[in-house]
């Protein structure tokens, strides 16, 4: 019953805040706001996409590395796209926990260190997003919105800078002479940390470290070009500048962390429509780029992650009924 509550909250939010991001747009407009797009530009946002699938593998692939130097990048992306697939048509957020399920199995890795990349993931993910923002307001000229929460924004990017650190040093805290005491008297529990502490090893080189950070930040890049280069489509390019790309991408992102229906809609036409509006694009035009934004590459992540997941000998069905039920069990 708590699983089908979250699901049908999920998509009573979705639905109220696609109302919200339509209230003031006229529908019969819409088709002429959608027919502004040049067609041409639809291969590189197509290429981009498919190129920031591949640095997100890459990156996840340097992160398993220590606990398995098999890794290949192609098996990474294909792993990182099934995951992406599955959080865009199940709630929930099941890809997440079917990509560490997946990856455990298949990279023979522990499930809790595959976890622990996952995580890692996540909160780079964060700290790369809220310094590129302030980069692109500092470079970009950009004011008000987000950027008036600033300095939450930093304590939040230090809070989670501290996070990744303690995860980081988690092996050197197992065996510092403080503590190597208490874990020897709970060896199950210093085997748990000793499996988190292998997802975030990468980062104990430096070289490594930086690869990942790099890597994450030419991902979010990518990103950010991508919707750059759909406002050129829509003929909003005077408007829309790359900086205002990286804008628009995080503010979306700050959409998603909302609790909605898989694939965020609402989330993000709202936020986008809104965050242009601001810049003068009339809601109509702004709603219709958010969306065919959205849809397009919704629609290319979905099908990339759908055809590796039946390549895998899975299905959507498989996937749904298995890991529904463990997150049943789990909130009982």
């Amino acid at each position: 019953m708590k699983t089908k509550l979250s699901i049908a909250a999920g998509f009573a939010v979705s639905g109220l805040l696609l109302w919200l991001a339509l209230r003031n747009v006229p529908l019969e407009n819409l088709a002429g706001a959608y027919a502004r797009v040049n067609a041409w530009y639809l291969l590189p946002v197509a290429l981009v996409t498919v190129v920031e699938l591949f640095l997100r593998g890459a990156k996840w692939r340097l992160l398993l590395l220590p606990a398995n130097p098999g890794v290949r990048v192609f098996d990474a992306f294909r792993l990182q796209a099934a995951g992406l697939a599955l959080n865009n048509v199940l709630p929930l957020r099941l890809g997440e926990l079917a990509r560490a399920s997946f990856a455990a199995s298949e990279f023979k890795v522990p499930l809790l260190t595959v976890l622990a990349t996952i995580l890692v993931e996540r909160l780079l993910d964060v700290v790369v997003l809220v310094i590129m923002f302030a980069a692109a307001a500092a470079f970009g000229g950009l004011s008000g919105g987000l950027l008036e929460y600033r300095n939450f924004l930093w304590t939040l990017v230090a809070a989670l800078a501290a996070g990744l650190g303690a995860l980081i040093f988690a092996d050197e805290l197992v065996s510092h002479a403080w503590f190597s005491g208490f874990f020897a008297r709970f060896p199950r529990l210093r085997s748990l940390f000793e499996k988190v502490a292998m997802g975030v090893k990468g980062f104990h080189s430096f070289r490594s470290g930086a690869a990942i950070l790099g890597l994450a930040s030419l991902q979010w890049l990518a990103n950010a070009t991508t919707l750059w280069l759909m406002a050129v489509a829509f003929g909003l390019g005077a408007v829309v500048t790359f900086f205002r790309g990286i804008a628009l991408l995080f503010s979306g992102a700050v959409a998603a962390s909302i609790p909605a229906a898989p694939g965020f809609f609402g989330n993000f036409e709202l936020m986008l429509t809104k965050v242009m509006k601001g810049w003068g694009v009339e809601e109509t035009v702004g709603f219709a780029y958010a969306s065919f934004a959205h849809v397009s590459g919704y629609i290319l992540v979905t099908v990339i992650g759908v055809f590796f997941i039946y390549q895998m000998g899975q299905s959507l069905g498989k996937v749904w009924g298995e890991f529904s039920a463990g997150v049943s069990r789990g909130s009982k």
